[in-house]
């Protein structure tokens, strides 16, 4: 595993991670800064290096030819995006194989990377950092279900407990058509009694499920809820949701699931094992929701490096800062606006409660120029579908809407919005009122003051008996124009006061 200096684009640092799995061969370069981790290239190879070996106990040949080949082509693609900060690593098939050292010797001769074998309970760890890296607040048990392994470990305030990295993984447990239901169920809670006495789980909080198995469920099930929004980070299932999903799934046929919108062909055989393991998993601790997280090893491999500082930035201001920043025309606006604003927020609710609205507060200032460079008459529209699909972390899916829908109001004032369906599914009227009101004093904002945080503190706005009022210092009386007048009125009317 080699670290050193990346690629800066922005202040943001290019650093590339190659995971080495039992079933895939991925190399994924992430633009970063503190805990935002952007894909910016992002491939993979089904080299299938452990299929076969729970029988011979050697990598599948098939399987190193075709990693050999990917990882020569990511070494070119690192090499020729200068990208210095590589951190290549093997995970169960490579630890566990006989020829796994021969294997990690060659790549070193025949690409000069480094691969880095890591331990059972050293990968578990990891899959953790990754989760609290996108969940900071995730409290419960993380299940990072691979090729040919399983690791879970407790997680919770923050804090990663002792981990457990079991051989449960599809590959290993042979799983696919004509699986014996009966024989394999024995066999998983055999492997999660061992686990149960060498980890302590909390019977309470999320599951975070992590891997393609189980972010393949979720897609099955959001086809089933109609869920409208198609991102798997941070979807949650409740508890009743989830034994509902794995008994259907245990009922359909591959070529059934395989008609699943997104789910990959390749995978829909390997369903019917992943949700008896989620079964078993729920079956004996009480957890009442089921998290899929988009993060998880090579996440933490990243969240590793950080300092303690760093690690401290909340997920969804590094996020919406690397993002802004690579759209502002203004880089200090954001922050100043927030200042700006303070004065009026108490005219707003808190739909997200206290904590959690400060944040959604200071992510939508700070979001409030990503448009600049934007075609003007599409703008409001693709600001808006950039912040609901973009890859932040720490998000629920109704806060990535009201975001989204913020930002909306903020480029195209009251008009009617996009993706009416969605947002009517996702969001309460008070959140789409929240959005409304800050999306529109974010456009009052931007007008008043040229979308320049030096302009904006000449002026100030204030609230007093119900009465939103604008002035400018002396020096700075030509900011108030007509227009600014006409923004500081659909702002009041948008948070129901009065205006002078």
């Amino acid at each position: 595993m080699a670290a050193g200096g990346g690629k800066k684009t922005n202040g943001l640092i290019d650093k590339a991670v190659i995971d080495v799995g039992s079933n895939s061969v991925r190399l994924v370069i992430f633009r970063t800064r503190e805990t935002f981790f952007q894909p910016v290239f992002n491939e993979k190879v089904l080299a299938g290096l452990g299929q076969g070996m729970a029988q011979t106990g050697r990598l599948n040949p098939k399987g190193v030819r075709a990693a050999m080949a990917a990882l020569k082509r990511y070494q070119r693609i690192i090499k020729a995006r200068g990208v210095h900060n590589v951190m290549a690593v093997a995970t169960a098939a490579v630890r566990v194989a006989e020829d796994g050292p021969e294997f990690i010797e060659k790549v070193r001769q025949q690409t000069g990377l480094t691969i880095t074998v890591i331990e059972g309970e050293e990968e578990a760890r990891l899959s953790a950092f990754g989760v609290i890296a996108g969940t900071p607040d995730a409290f419960g048990l993380i299940g990072d279900l691979g090729g040919s392994s399983l690791e879970l470990v407790p997680v919770g305030k923050g804090r990663v407990k002792r981990g457990i990295s079991l051989p449960l993984g599809p590959l290993a447990m042979r799983a696919g058509n004509g699986m014996d239901h009966t024989a394999m169920e024995a066999q998983i809670d055999a492997a999660l009694d061992l686990a149960s006495v060498q980890i302590q789980a909390d019977a309470q909080g999320s599951f975070y499920a992590v891997g393609g198995a189980w972010r393949s469920l979720a897609l099955v099930n959001m086809a089933l809820r109609g869920h409208p929004l198609r991102v798997l980070h941070n979807y949650t299932m409740s508890r009743d949701e989830a034994f509902d999903l794995v008994h259907l799934v245990s009922a359909q046929s591959p070529e059934s699931l395989a008609r699943t919108p997104g789910l990959s062909a390749r995978r829909a055989p390997l369903l019917p094992y992943a949700a008896l393991l989620l079964e078993r998993i729920l079956q004996r601790q009480f957890f009442d929701s089921v998290t899929i997280s988009g993060y998880g090893l090579r996440e933490g491999l990243l969240y590793e490096q950080l300092s303690s500082k760093a690690r401290a930035v909340h997920p969804v201001l590094a996020g919406v800062k690397g993002l802004a920043q690579q759209n502002w025309s203004s880089p200090r606006f954001g922050s100043e606006l927030e200042r700006w604003l303070k004065p009026v927020m108490g005219a707003l609710k808190t739909p997200f409660g206290g904590k959690r609205t400060d944040l959604m507060h200071s992510a939508a200032c700070r979001l409030a120029d990503i448009g600049a460079r934007l075609h003007p008459d599409h703008r409001a529209e693709i600001a808006f579908d950039i912040v609901l699909f973009a890859p932040f972390a720490g998000l629920s899916h109704a806060e990535r809407a009201a975001l989204a829908l913020c930002i909306f109001y903020r480029y195209a004032g009251d008009t009617e919005v996009p993706r009416a369906g969605l947002i009517g599914y996702l969001l309460s009227k008070k959140q789409k009122n929240w959005a409304f009101g800050l999306g529109m004093s974010l456009r009052c904002a931007a007008a008043v003051s040229g979308r320049t945080a030096k302009l904006l503190k000449r002026t100030q706005v204030m609230l007093r008996d119900n009465t939103l009022r604008l002035t400018a210092r002396d020096d700075a009386q030509e900011l108030l124009t007509v227009r600014a007048q006409k923004r500081l009125e659909a702002m009041a009317t948008a948070l129901d006061l009065q205006v002078k």
